[in-house]
């Protein structure tokens, strides 16, 4: 297999490296150096990201987001979610967008698993169906005993492993953003402000 650091986005390495104080991504005796159009892919993302100033330093935002357990993508979207009101719902969404997707849909229950997550749907946006669906199991789970819990989610085409670590991510970025003094709201968020939050990391596919 080829190496991870030849195959993967370098913006979370690049990042890391400005916080430790490393030095240029260049010049660093990789056992395998990336591709320097790999490193300007990267320094790219975090520049568009307000996390690089020109001369390739962390800017501020940039050290909060270097605390972010997480893509730089991903946490720009926690960072902004502060300023949006909208803490709660991005931290669930940002952590169910680092994991395979929870819905499973078997080729032999297509039709079936479809009618199930459609529950879940969201008539204006696939990122808040998300939402619905941690809210669901939310409720699920305070209800039902564990093994209860993990029936319902394989009759419901819900991958029971994937939903905990979906679980124990948003814990975890959940710990790291308060931390940055970054808390949950209470209530809920208005869809404006969450799709808001999440363009801030996402500038790159915004399309029309």
């Amino acid at each position: 297999t080829e190496p991870e650091i030849l195959r993967t986005n370098l913006a979370s390495v690049i990042l890391q490296m400005a916080a430790l104080n490393l030095g240029e991504v260049a010049d660093f005796p990789f056992v395998d150096p990336p591709d320097r159009r790999h490193i300007k892919d990267g320094v790219d993302l975090l520049r568009e990201r307000g996390a690089l100033d020109d001369p390739g330093g962390l800017t501020p935002l940039g050290r909060q987001l270097a605390r972010l357990p997480i893509d730089p993508r991903l946490g720009r979207m926690v960072l902004a979610a502060k300023d949006q009101g909208c803490v709660t719902e991005v931290l669930v969404i940002a952590a169910a967008l680092s994991i395979q997707d929870p819905r499973e849909r078997p080729t032999d229950a297509q039709a079936a698993a479809d009618a199930m997550h459609a529950r879940f749907a969201d008539p204006d946006s696939d990122f808040l169906s998300y939402r619905n669906l941690w809210t669901y199991l939310t409720d699920k789970q305070r209800e039902l005993s564990g093994s209860q819990f993990r029936k319902l989610c394989r009759t419901e085409y819900l991958h029971y492993l994937r939903i905990r670590e979906w679980q124990d991510l948003e814990g975890q970025l959940r710990q790291a953003a308060a931390g940055l003094g970054i808390g949950r709201g209470a209530g809920s968020a208005d869809p404006d402000r969450i799709h808001t939050a999440l363009l801030a990391g996402l500038l790159s596919h915004v399309g029309l």
